[in-house]
């Protein structure tokens, strides 16, 4: 009798692990290994979404290189100013372009705000001043970003890394 164990959500590590020929999809089957030992229990689709968001952060922790994905949090505006949180969750140094968008899919805005200050996290180039930026994070792959206006306007951050573009959920200034 085969006295292996057989797994049925992922893969069966008594075969020996095996890599596909593509960095990026190797770092996710592996990671998706790693994440079997902690998978939720529940089933419960806040739970589930959880466990891919864990993967996803163990595959970019495994392939720096070629991590895309980011975190946004957006702040409620408090004094004229909303504050943003940006993590590139590679642990390492990551190059990010960002504007501020009129909408999702949108490019850089036409409106400038009052005023975006950046700490922690370092301005590689202003490309328009105070719309579009080139930021150096953090060794932990932070950026914090505030955005200053004294009107009612709505913004959104666009950020890239690696030519895959995040938004941001709205920066609302009332």
């Amino acid at each position: 009798m085969n006295q292996r164990q057989t797994e049925f959500f992922g893969p069966d590590l008594g075969r020996g692990p095996f890599s596909s020929q593509r960095i990026e999809t190797s770092a996710l089957q592996i990671a998706t290994a790693l994440a079997q030992i902690r998978a939720p229990l529940t089933r419960s689709d806040d739970d589930l979404r959880s466990h891919a968001d864990f993967i996803r952060e163990l595959a970019d922790r495994l392939c720096p290189d070629w991590a895309a994905a980011l975190t946004l949090k957006v702040d409620p505006e408090q004094y004229d100013t909303v504050h943003t949180n940006i993590t590139a969750p590679t642990g390492t140094y990551s190059l990010l372009d960002m504007w501020l968008a009129d909408s999702v899919g949108g490019g850089v805005t036409s409106t400038a705000p009052a005023g975006v200050t950046f700490n922690p996290g370092t301005i590689v180039q202003t490309v328009v001043s105070n719309k579009h930026y080139r930021v150096l994070t953090t060794a932990a792959g932070v950026v914090d970003v505030t955005v200053s206006y004294g009107a009612a306007r709505n913004w959104y951050w666009a950020v890239t890394r690696y030519g895959r573009v995040y938004y941001s959920s709205q920066l609302h200034f009332t």
